[in-house]
C-alpha cells in the first residue's frame, strides 16, 4: 500500500511537472521578453542621444533607420532566443534520425540532404530579400504610421474637425499601404513558387531514397521503420530550413541594431579648453553655414558681441537668425569661417561645460508630459527639487499665477496624453521662459521670439523686466517685433544669411536702411 502511495505521488508529481511547464515557459518568456527589449531600447535611446549636433535628424534615413530599429524592438531579441533554440532542437533531432537512416543505406541521408538543401538556400535567400523589402518600404511605413498618430494628435484636432481632413490622412494611409501591401505581396509570392517547387524537389529524393531501400526487398518491420525514419527526418530538415530562415532575418536585424551602434557621432562631446564662468565676448568672424540639403543660411556674417550686453538679432522669415542660434550652440559647424567665445574657437571649447553656461528658448520650445515643477527644472537636472528655486523662475517669467491657479500646485500634471491638465498657448510660452531662467547658472541667454505666444499687457510686463533678467549675462534676443528689441545696445540686421545693418535703434532709423522700413511698416499697425 505504501509502494502505491509512493509511485502514485511520483505520478502525480510528474503530471503536475509536464502540465506546469507551459504556464512556466511563458511566464519566463515574458520576463526575459520585457527586459530584453526594455535594453534594447535603452541601449538605442542612449545611441542617439550621444549625438550632440542635430545633422543626423536632417537626413530621412536617420528617421527610417530608427523607427524600423525600435520598432522591431518589441519582438526580434525573443525571436532570436526562440529561433535559436527550435533551430538547435531541429538539428538534434535530425543528426540521430541520418544516423538510423544511413542503417538502411549510406546513400539515404545524402540524398535527403542534397533534396533539402535547395529549400534552405531558397527560404535563406528569400528572407534576406524580405528584410531588405522591409527596409527598402520603410518610408512607406513611416508615413503610415505619421498619418494614423496625426487623427490621435490633440494638436491637430481642431483643424481636423474644422478643415474635414481626416478622409485625407485615412486616403493618405492607404496609399502609403497599397505601395508597402504591393512590395511585400510580391516578395511573398516569390516566396511562395520558390518554396513549392524545391519541397517538390525534397519529396522527389524521399521518393527515390524509398524506392532505392525497397530494391533491397525488406521485411515489412523494416519499412515501417524505413517509413517512419525517413518522414520524421524529412519533416526534421524542412523545419530546420524554416526555423534558419526565421533566425537569419533576426540575425540581420541584429547587424543592423550592431551597425547603427558603431556609428561614429560627427560632433562628440570630448574635454576642452575650460569655459570661463563671466559674461563672454562673442565673436562671428566671416561665418558660412549650408544645411545638409544645400540650403545655404548664412553667407559671410561678421559681428562681436561684447560681455554682458544685450543684443537684438531681427530679419525676416529664413534670413538666418535660428540658424545662427544653432551655430552659437554647436549643434552645427559652420561650413566656413569660425566663432571665438573670450577669443578661443568655439569647436575648441569643452562642449559640454558650454552649453550649460547657456540659457534658451526655442520656438519650438518643449511641452512635456510632466508635472509644472518638472516643465521647469528640467533646465538644470542637478536642481530638480529646488522649488523656490522653480517659484523664481516662473515669476520671472511671469507664470507665478500658474502655482496657485492649478489644483496641484508645482505638482500639477500637465498635457491630456497622460490625464494632466492642458495649458493655453501662452501658459506653455512662459513654462518654456522659465525654463530658460531656471538655469540661473548660464552667462549667455539666447531668446528666439519669447513673447510670439504671449498677450501684449504680458509682453509688456516681461520686457519691463528684461534688463533685470539679463543683468550678468551676454543676452541675444530674436524676435519679429521691432518693439521688443529697440532698448538692446546693438541690433544686428539679416537678410538672406548676411548681415547687413548693425547699430542701436536710433542709429539704424537714421540710416533709413532696412530696418528702418521694418520699423516705419510696424508702426504703421499701431497707429
Amino acid at each position: 500500500m505504501e509502494q502505491a502511495a509512493l509511485w502514485g505521488g511520483v505520478w502525480v508529481a510528474l503530471l503536475f511537472s509536464d502540465q506546469a511547464l507551459g504556464p512556466l515557459s511563458a511566464y519566463l518568456q515574458g520576463n526575459l521578453n520585457e527586459r530584453l527589449t526594455a535594453h534594447l531600447n535603452r541601449t538605442l535611446m542612449q545611441k542617439i542621444n550621444s549625438f550632440e549636433d542635430l545633422t543626423p535628424f536632417e537626413y530621412e534615413t536617420f528617421y527610417n533607420r530608427v523607427q524600423l530599429l525600435r520598432e522591431q524592438a518589441s519582438f526580434q531579441p525573443t525571436n532570436l532566443i526562440i529561433f535559436l533554440s527550435t533551430s538547435a532542437r531541429d538539428l538534434f533531432t535530425a543528426i540521430p534520425l541520418l544516423a538510423v537512416s544511413a542503417t538502411l543505406g549510406w546513400w539515404v541521408p545524402l540524398a535527403l540532404l542534397v533534396a533539402t538543401a535547395p529549400y534552405a538556400l531558397v527560404s535563406l535567400g528569400l528572407q534576406r530579400a524580405i528584410w531588405e523589402t522591409v527596409t527598402g518600404t520603410n518610408p512607406e511605413a513611416r508615413r503610415m504610421d505619421y498619418a494614423a498618430s496625426l487623427l490621435l494628435n490633440p494638436q491637430y484636432a481642431k483643424e481636423h474637425r474644422l478643415f474635414r481632413t481626416g478622409d485625407f490622412w485615412i486616403a493618405f494611409y492607404l496609399e502609403n499601404f497599397r505601395k508597402l501591401h504591393r512590395a511585400m505581396a510580391a516578395r511573398r509570392r516569390e516566396q511562395l513558387a520558390k518554396n513549392l517547387g524545391t519541397l517538390a524537389l525534397s519529396l522527389l529524393g524521399f521518393a527515390a531514397s524509398v524506392f532505392g531501400v525497397l530494391q533491397r526487398r525488406p521485411s515489412a518491420g523494416q519499412v515501417a521503420m524505413l517509413l517512419a525514419t525517413l518522414n520524421q527526418l524529412q519533416q526534421s530538415l524542412l523545419l530546420l530550413a524554416q526555423d534558419g530562415a526565421m533566425l537569419l532575418e533576426t540575425l540581420l536585424y541584429m547587424d543592423e541594431v550592431r551597425s547603427f551602434l558603431e556609428e561614429k557621432p560627427s560632433l562628440t562631446a570630448s574635454p576642452g579648453i575650460r569655459v570661463k564662468e563671466a559674461p563672454p565676448k562673442i565673436e562671428f568672424d566671416n561665418v558660412y553655414f549650408s544645411y545638409p540639403d544645400g540650403r545655404k543660411a548664412l553667407s559671410g556674417v561678421s559681428f562681436t558681441l561684447p560681455p554682458g550686453e544685450l543684443f537684438g538679432l531681427v530679419g525676416e522669415n529664413g534670413a538666418g537668425k535660428t540658424t545662427l542660434v544653432k551655430l552659437l550652440l554647436r549643434f552645427y559647424e559652420p561650413s566656413e569661417g569660425k566663432i571665438l567665445v573670450d577669443g578661443k574657437n568655439l569647436a575648441e571649447l569643452d562642449l559640454v561645460a558650454w552649453r550649460k553656461r547657456v540659457a534658451a528658448i526655442f520656438q519650438d520650445y518643449g511641452r512635456y508630459a510632466l508635472t509644472l515643477g518638472e516643465n521647469v527644472a528640467l533646465s538644470d537636472l542637478e536642481r530638480m527639487e529646488d522649488e523656490d528655486g522653480v517659484r523664481r523662475a516662473l515669476a520671472s517669467a511671469g507664470g507665478e499665477e500658474l502655482v496657485t491657479k492649478l489644483p496641484q500646485g508645482l505638482h500639477t500634471p500637465l498635457t491630456k496624453e497622460f490625464g494632466g491638465t492642458e495649458l493655453s498657448g501662452g501658459e506653455w510660452q512662459k513654462v518654456a521662459l522659465a525654463r530658460a531662467f531656471y538655469r540661473e547658472r548660464a552667462r549667455v541667454m539666447v531668446l528666439d521670439e519669447p513673447t510670439a505666444a504671449l498677450d501684449p499687457l504680458a509682453e509688456v510686463e516681461l520686457y519691463q523686466r528684461f534688463a533685470e533678467l539679463a543683468r550678468g549675462r551676454t543676452t541675444l534676443l530674436i524676435s519679429h517685433r521691432l518693439a521688443s528689441v529697440r532698448h538692446a545696445h546693438r541690433i544686428l540686421v539679416l537678410k538672406e544669411g548676411r548681415l547687413i545693418e548693425e547699430g542701436d535703434h536710433e542709429e539704424l532709423l537714421r540710416k533709413g536702411g532696412e530696418y528702418a522700413r521694418m520699423w516705419e511698416a510696424q508702426r504703421t499697425w499701431y497707429r
